[in-house]
């Protein structure tokens, strides 16, 4: 097992504070919380997209929602090194193991899925069995044909871009932790991974050039993971400032966002509203006008939006609702797109997507409104009938190996 190896690094150049590697295994309320706003973003984003006459203002301010991916990917990174790091102190790390608990987690869900909108929304160009394989297979995040980012190709499921992203990094999330175990390997980390994306964005882009129009290719470059890595390698930073501030809660930083965490939350709602009116490149490598691409801009607002949840339990901003929403936010996440495309087709004369002005803003409103609880709904069920047993039978395949090493 890897956990030997892991274990022996660990005793010479591991950050991790004793007093929270005792609790790494605690289910903190917050990181539900997060996960909830993460899928309210990205299903108001996909509500603003609705309506193709929406007044550009709120257009772009609900386009801003499509960063709640980066919120996930963030919050992904964070939890499986609460994991990893656990299974580690017990000397359980296990390469196979983790990435054995990570298929039974996602691809239930995900290949149900798939049957699901291949059932309502038959694709147009009829059964392809490549595509299906490359999505079900998690590999369809490296090919503009099979995203996809060209026209008139089959999405198998809609939204499936980032869950090919999140596989590819579970791939190297092992080594990735073996490697990253301070704050200082983590900053190192996204030194490595932003000059990956302005390295292999420019070389991918010419060898597409060509052969696809410029919108697949750019679209194409935005989804694919060498340019969502420096967001995945923020969550390793974000990982180590939540371990200090847990381990040190009466420190200056800490008191601070407990004291003004409603102040610092609000100005970075205000800050997100700024930046979803700011011209920022799309791609790395960066590019003017101010450097940063939208998706690094977001993810540091992330970053002090969860900072500040972690050092508060007790924040008005975790509570029931959302930490409730957050529990089902991978169903949600994959279910939310047939219910935005199937109310307006239900009822039609409630839900105009041709509505313009002001009725469109109230149009849009409604359905959002209508579409939240019953994405919520239909989300606790799968959870509870397809999430939650089949993340048992992943335990209990790998029971026996956790029992004989133990």
């Amino acid at each position: 097992m890897l956990g030997a190896t892991t274990a022996s690094v660990a005793q010479g150049r591991s950050e991790v504070p004793p007093i929270v590697a005792a609790h790494q295994t605690r289910k903190f309320a917050y990181i539900d919380a997060v996960r909830g706003y993460a899928v309210l973003l990205v299903i108001t984003c996909h509500t603003g997209g609705m309506f193709s006459e929406l007044p550009y203002p709120l257009k772009k301010l609900t386009n801003f929602g499509w960063h709640g991916v980066q919120l996930f990917f963030l919050m992904s990174c964070v939890t499986l090194l609460l994991s990893w790091r656990s299974d580690e102190a017990k000397n359980r790390a296990s390469v196979t193991d983790f990435w054995t608990r990570r298929l039974f987690r996602i691809a239930p869900m995900y290949y149900l899925a798939a049957l699901l909108y291949f059932v309502i929304e038959t694709p147009p160009s009829g059964f392809d069995l490549g595509q299906m394989l490359a999505t079900l297979t998690f590999v369809n995040a490296w090919h503009p044909t099979l995203i996809p980012t060209v026209p008139d190709r089959w999405m198998v499921v809609p939204g499936g871009w980032s869950i090919g992203v999140e596989f590819t990094f579970y791939f190297f999330f092992p080594l990735m932790a073996l490697l990253v175990r301070s704050m200082r390997g983590a900053l190192v980390f996204c030194g490595v991974a932003l000059a990956v994306g302005c390295i292999a964005n420019p070389m991918m882009y010419n060898a597409l050039y060509g052969h696809y129009s410029t919108s697949a290719i750019e679209n194409f470059l935005y989804f694919w993971f060498p340019n969502q890595l420096p967001v995945f390698a923020l969550g390793t930073v974000l990982y180590f400032v939540l371990l200090r501030l847990q381990a040190s809660p009466q420190s200056a930083i800490a008191t601070l966002l407990r004291r003004y965490g409603m102040v610092i939350i609000i100005a970075c709602f205000a800050a997100s509203v700024v930046a979803a009116n700011l011209p920022f490149p799309g791609r790395l490598p960066f590019a003017p006008p101010l450097g940063l691409p939208a998706l690094l801009v977001a993810s540091l607002i992330f970053m002090i939006v969860v900072a500040v949840l972690g050092s508060n339990p007790r924040s008005p901003f975790i509570n029931r609702a959302i930490c409730s929403l957050g529990q089902v936010s991978f169903s949600a996440y994959l279910l939310h797109f047939a219910v935005l495309h199937k109310l307006p087709q239900l009822l039609p004369d409630v839900f105009d997507v041709r509505a313009t002005g002001w009725q469109a803003i109230l149009v849009c409103f409604a359905l959002w409104l209508v579409a939240l609880p019953v994405t919520y709904a239909l989300s606790m069920i799968t959870f509870r009938l397809v999430e939650n047993p089949m993340i048992d039978v992943g335990r209990r395949l790998l029971a026996p190996r956790l029992r004989s090493s133990s």
